[in-house]
């Protein structure tokens, strides 16, 4: 074999070898860039990364997440503390028989339920309003309280109104099962016809608003991340719920039962200390003290709410995601083209509601055909 380096005499001037060449300016090749650096998984979720991303997105973003959450919750804790405070104040101050408890005991039920109801409807508007806030969180970017504030408010009259209309699902679910004992009640049946009705009606109440809630609870995320009215992400949250709606129910109740015992038990503890040292000042509260014991107890729901309700906002966006990736292999396209908009990235392709995988396209004269769509995945990928 011949060398191929250069030989040549001492006394000419022929170099021995030439110089090494200059390494490549210019930005690193596509292979070469940096994998993403999240916090919570890029991939189908867990139930355990489900809950954990609720918490890791509060975590990244407080002022974005705390922030809309105490507006709203504030606006809610005070509407049902003045209803409490002058329905329920005035039938107390009256004298105590059992007409006046009775009365008393039925409005504190009634605000009471409403307020429930008020707080699923809050959490349904957060689930919307902060699915921005997580669709940054997943690619390891944060989100200001102005800037989650500036994408939610021109989504805000459509979110209400999807937020609304999953509640108005629910108490029609709830009412429909509850119409024969009411006719009984009403028209003196025996007392056996009302048992009866009263056995059947309300369990069946039940099972109709909880799968009510579950098949629509995506609605709000879909409005805001894939831009539809209210009608359409009320139809495409029960499609991406079917087929998985047990786990969905299972995911949503696990997070109401831990925020449940913060919310009720460990978070407002402290005000009711303060409400008890006012009381032990004063037995008998009358004027400022009775408005004083009031507040205390208003504040103290607002703090647990506030720190509570994006927690449950977050599962339903976290759920909205992990559907997205497992029906659309859409976190394999984050993964292989980082978007620089994570929100818009979540738009919908021309055959996302079909449940297909879009189809990618060509730039206009281009004469390459486009690749063909990706196969099934692997058994086992998405589950």
């Amino acid at each position: 074999m011949t060398d191929p380096r250069t030989w040549a005499s001492p006394d000419s001037g022929t170099p021995e070898a030439a110089p090494p060449a200059p390494p490549p300016q210019g930005p690193p090749e596509p292979a070469e860039r940096d994998e993403l650096e999240t916090e919570i998984p890029l991939r189908p979720l867990g139930v355990s990364e489900i809950l954990d991303g609720a918490v890791t997105y509060i975590r990244r973003n407080p002022r974005a997440t705390l922030g809309i959450s105490a507006i709203l919750t504030s606006v809610v804790q005070v509407i049902i503390t003045l209803a409490q405070y002058f329905v329920i104040g005035s039938q107390a101050r009256a004298e105590i028989t059992p007409g006046v408890l009775a009365r008393s005991l039925g409005w504190l039920f009634i605000t009471v339920t409403g307020g429930l109801l008020l707080t699923a409807h809050i959490v349904l508007m957060l689930g919307g309003l902060l699915a921005p806030v997580m669709a940054r969180t997943l690619l390891g970017r944060s989100t200001s309280f102005g800037q989650a504030w500036r994408e939610a408010r021109p989504r805000l009259p459509r979110l209400l109104g999807a937020a609304t209309m999953v509640m108005v699902i629910v108490l029609i679910a709830v009412a429909v099962p509850l119409v024969p004992l009411v006719a009984a009640v009403a028209v003196g049946a025996p007392t056996g016809v009302a048992a009866l009705a009263w056995v059947g009606g309300v369990p069946a109440a039940a099972v109709l608003m909880v799968s009510g809630y579950v098949w629509f609870a995506l609605s709000a995320p879909i409005l805001v991340m894939e831009r539809r009215g209210v009608f359409a992400a009320l139809r495409r949250s029960a499609e991406m719920v079917r087929g998985r709606w047990w786990r969905t129910f299972g995911v949503l109740v696990l997070a109401l039962v831990i925020t449940g015992f913060a919310e009720f038990v460990v978070l407002p503890m402290p005000f009711a200390v303060a409400q008890r040292i006012v009381l032990a000042l004063r037995p008998e509260p009358r004027g400022w003290t009775l408005v004083a014991i009031v507040a205390i107890g208003a504040l103290g729901r607002i703090v647990a709410g506030t720190l509570v309700n994006p927690f449950n906002a977050g599962v339903i966006a976290m759920l909205y995601a992990d559907r997205r990736m497992r029906r659309e292999a859409f976190d394999l396209e984050l993964q292989l083209d980082p978007p620089a908009d994570p929100v818009t990235a979540w738009l919908p392709g021309p055959l996302t509601a079909a449940g297909s995988v879009p189809q990618p396209t060509m730039p206009r004269g281009s004469n390459l055909t486009p690749p063909a769509p990706p196969g099934p995945p692997p058994p086992g990928w998405h589950r």
